[in-house]
């Protein structure tokens, strides 16, 4: 069985992923087991292979979070707790504002001073007119959508959603200088994953507002509701109907009869053409020729009104909502670069993002020029399934290894399956036609396959570089993983020898700059 995620779940991981690459970056590699590793051994013990890569990140993150809970006082709180207290108080403050907003509005509207009869065009003018028009623009925005012409939903709800990223990032960087360390990284976190919602998440971050919003509405029209039963019991309300271009009764009934055909069943659905034409109201002559039957007929009307144009279709909304959104949670391949490096930490022991020490059965015994103090075992368990490989080698390079000691490599550091290998001459049409040519062939699911790309570290990567790398990922899914897997410089006819340490960071920096969580550079090096 699958974990179930939720919204929180997202910013807790990205917290603790961060948090973790921090302390990777700080400290060199321990003697002992990592704690990543010791979480994996426990879930390996406990849970029968093959492992879902969703369930062993869900099992990692609440390890993480119980452990924070003991480090901390009680009061200590995550920022997907935080979250979701936010989220819990808006949407209180959402539910009683709407109801009083609504109640308020149909108790001024339903006044009546026994002069006039209310005019049941006004009432449905302003009560149901202003909703159904929202919903027709929503509507029309998510076809439009669908239909690939608009880019994301235009309205409100995208609005309230910046609105949300800008005050996140001016606190980022209020908080940049005056907040502790641990609350500057869960500030980081929660300000990055907003940030790149769309890119990691898709419309997971989309939902909550949506959500809130049609809470707003079912509320709001629950309070117009139960303001006019109210107001229907305790006073003795009178309905008309009235216009300067004096339509006939008969035309105003087909109107009526039409808007009411959603409840077109119920008997007192809307009035009879008698009672529409006993309740026009004509300002010269008062009130004195209506009669009382007629003037009451309207009130089961204007509440199947705002029943079936207001209330109800915002239930439908809310309940879309709720399923969408667990449908984008169920969606979430946990295929970024982060949770790459942190199933290979759990899956092998002492390991550091930079790269690992590798011994080959078809290499040369020589020294690395930088040796490595992770340790790999002879048998890595392959308890999680290998995701599939296609690995890019440019022109330069091909031919002076074999493809078994490049297929164990791999496996072993980067624990990826090759399933294919493309000769590359950076040359974005060519490259990218040879790539579409092959994925025709063999295709492999959205999010599961990683492409490797093999570079000399020593080479810089130049404007061109860069370029073609954006290229690669216009062509591929947007979650499809690329790895840069840097070399060093050969020595005595080794080509995988260790990148230098100022080139790889040099080469981490041009790959951070695309600001893409789905690309990462690993050193492939190392005899």
């Amino acid at each position: 069985m699958q974990s179930k995620w939720q919204v929180k779940d997202l910013i807790d991981l990205e917290y603790f992923l961060h948090q973790a690459s921090a302390e990777l970056s700080k400290a060199d590699l321990p003697d002992e087991l990592s704690s990543d590793r010791r979480l994996y051994l426990s879930y390996e013990k406990s849970h029968e292979p093959q492992f879902s890569r969703r369930n062993l990140i869900k099992y990692w993150l609440d390890e993480k979070r119980k452990t924070e809970k003991k480090a901390f006082a009680e009061t200590h709180r995550l920022p997907g707790q935080g979250l979701a207290e936010t989220v819990s108080l808006l949407r209180s403050l959402i539910i009683i504002s709407s109801l009083f907003s609504g109640a308020a509005l149909a108790w001024s509207l339903l006044s009546y001073g026994g002069r006039a009869p209310i005019n049941i065009f006004t009432c449905i003018w302003v009560l149901i007119v202003p909703q159904f028009i929202l919903l027709i623009f929503l509507g029309i925005s998510m076809v439009l959508s669908r239909l690939g012409l608009t880019k994301s939903f235009k309205g409100i709800y995208p609005l309230i959603s910046s609105l949300i990223q800008r005050l996140t990032m001016r606190t980022k960087l209020a908080g940049k200088n005056s907040l502790p360390a641990v609350q500057r990284n869960r500030l980081y976190a929660m300000a990055g994953l907003i940030g790149r919602q769309k890119t990691l998440y898709g419309f997971v971050f989309f939902w909550p507002v949506f959500i809130l919003a049609q809470v707003f509405g079912v509320c709001f029209n629950l309070g117009l509701l139960c303001a006019a039963f109210l107001k229907l019991a305790i006073t003795d309300l009178a309905f008309g109907w009235q216009s300067t271009l004096h339509p006939d009764p008969e035309t105003v009934y087909r109107i009526v009869d039409a808007f009411s055909l959603p409840w077109s069943w119920f008997s007192s659905a809307h009035p009879t053409i008698a009672q529409i034409e006993g309740s026009r109201m004509i300002l010269k002559d008062g009130m004195i020729h209506l009669a009382t039957p007629d003037l009451i007929s309207w009130w089961p009307f204007l509440c199947f009104s705002i029943l079936f144009y207001g209330l109800l279709p915002r239930l439908i909304l809310l309940a879309t909502g709720l399923w969408q959104q667990n449908r984008a949670l169920g969606r979430v391949s946990f295929a970024t670069s982060a949770c790459d490096q942190l199933i290979q930490r759990m899956r092998t022991p002492q390991v550091r993002s930079a790269g690992r020490a590798y011994a080959s059965s078809h290499a040369h015994k020589i020294p690395p020029r930088q040796p490595d103090k992770a340790v790999i075992p002879a048998e890595i368990k392959t308890a999680i399934a290998s995701d599939p490989a296609i690995v890019f080698v440019p022109e330069d390079i091909d031919g002076q290894f074999n493809n078994e000691d490049l297929n164990e490599r791999i496996a072993h550091i980067l624990g990826l399956k090759v399933i294919n290998r493309i000769r590359i001459e950076l040359d974005p049409a060519k490259d990218m036609a040879a790539l579409e040519t092959m994925l025709s062939r063999t295709p492999a699911a959205p999010g599961s396959s990683r492409i490797v790309i093999l570079m000399e570290a020593w080479q810089p990567p130049i404007r061109e570089t860069i370029s073609w790398l954006r290229s690669l990922r216009n062509t591929v899914e947007k979650d499809t993983g690329l790895i840069v897997a840097l070399i060093g410089k050969p020595v005595n006819r080794q080509i995988f020898t260790s990148a230098d340490n100022t080139d790889r960071v040099i080469w981490e920096q041009a790959v951070n700059g695309l600001g893409d969580p789905f690309i990462r550079v690993e050193n492939l090096g190392g005899c």
